[in-house]
C-alpha cells in the first residue's frame, strides 16, 4: 500500500533520511523503531507531506482509496505522494496522528473528531465513524462537550488517534502513541491499535516503546542516523541480539 524508494530529507543543511526503503502492505501493522533523533517522526512527516523529500520516491499504491487511474496513466506503482502537497495526501487516505497529540485545545471533543473529516461531505458516513470512534474510547463519548484541552494525557492520545479515525484512513501513522502514559494505560492504548488494524485499517506505527511496538506488529525496521540498519518480521527482531541490547534493555 505504501512504498518509499531511497528517500532523502534536510532540515536545512541537516540530512535527516539518508536514502529510506521500506513498504507497507495493506492490512499489516509495520512498526519503525529507533533512538530519539534516528529519524523516525521525519519520516512519517515526509510521507504526510509536512516536510519536503529532496530524493526518492514515496508512493500510495494505486488501488489505495480509488487512485487507480491517476498512477496507471503514469506506469508507477502507485501514486506519488512526494509530489502532492499535505491536504491533497490526507485526502487521498493518508491520515497522520502527531507526536505530542496536537489537538485542538480550546475545541471540544466533538469539534476535534470533527475536524478529522475536514475533507469529507458524507454526512451519514461521517455519522457512522463517529459511533465507531465513540465505540472504540467510551472515555471520550463521557467527555464530549468538554474542551480537548482539559483531558488527561491518554484521554488526548486518544483523542488524537480518533481524530485521525475520521477521515477513514487507507493507512494510518501513528507517531509515538504511548508517549508520556502511565503503563496501564499504553497497554490499553496498544490494544486499540490491534483492534483498529483488524477492523481493517493499514498501520505504520513509530514508537520508542519498541517492545511493545514490536509485539503488535507484523513486521518492523529499526532506523539509526536516517538509514534503515536493519528489518524482518516482528517476531524475529524481537529475538534479535542486535535489537534487544540497543532497543529492549536487554
Amino acid at each position: 500500500m505504501l512504498i518509499l524508494e531511497s528517500v532523502h530529507t534536510f532540515y536545512g543543511h541537516i540530512h535527516a533520511l539518508k536514502g529510506v526503503t521500506l513498504t507497507v502492505n495493506e492490512g499489516e501493522i509495520v512498526t519503525l523503531i529507533g533512538s530519539n533523533g534516528a529519524g523516525k517522526t521525519t519520516t512519517l512527516n515526509t510521507i504526510s507531506g509536512v516536510l519536503d523529500a529532496q530524493a526518492g520516491a514515496i508512493y500510495l499504491e494505486r488501488s489505495a482509496n480509488g487512485g487507480q487511474g491517476r498512477a496507471a496513466a503514469t506506469g508507477e506503482p502507485g501514486i506519488r505522494l512526494d509530489r502532492l502537497p499535505a491536504h491533497e495526501i490526507a485526502r487521498l487516505g493518508v491520515s497522520q496522528s502527531p507526536e505530542g497529540r496536537k489537538i485542538f485545545a480550546r475545541l471540544s471533543v466533538k469539534e476535534n473528531l470533527a475536524m478529522g473529516a475536514f475533507a469529507r461531505s458524507d454526512a451519514d458516513g461521517i455519522q457512522s465513524d463517529l459511533a465507531r470512534v465513540l465505540e472504540l474510547f467510551p472515555r471520550l463519548e463521557e467527555r464530549l462537550n468538554q474542551p480537548g484541552g482539559t483531558l488527561s494525557g491518554g484521554e488526548q492520545q486518544m483523542l488524537a488517534i480518533g481524530r485521525s479515525l475520521m477521515s477513514r484512513p487507507s493507512i494510518l501513522l501513528l507517531d509515538e502513541p504511548s508517549m508520556g502514559l502511565a503503563p496501564l494505560l499504553v497497554q490499553q492504548i496498544f490494544q486499540i491499535i490491534r483492534e483498529i488494524n483488524a477492523r481493517g485499517t493499514t498501520i505504520l506505527l513509530v514508537e520508542q516503546n519498541a517492545q511493545a511496538a514490536l509485539q503488535v506488529a507484523h513486521r518492523g525496521y529499526v532506523l539509526e542516523t536516517g538509514r534503515i540498519v536493519l528489518s524482518g518480521d516482528a517476531q524475529q527482531l524481537l529475538a534479535d541480539p542486535q535489537v534487544a541490547e540497543a532497543y529492549l534493555g536487554i
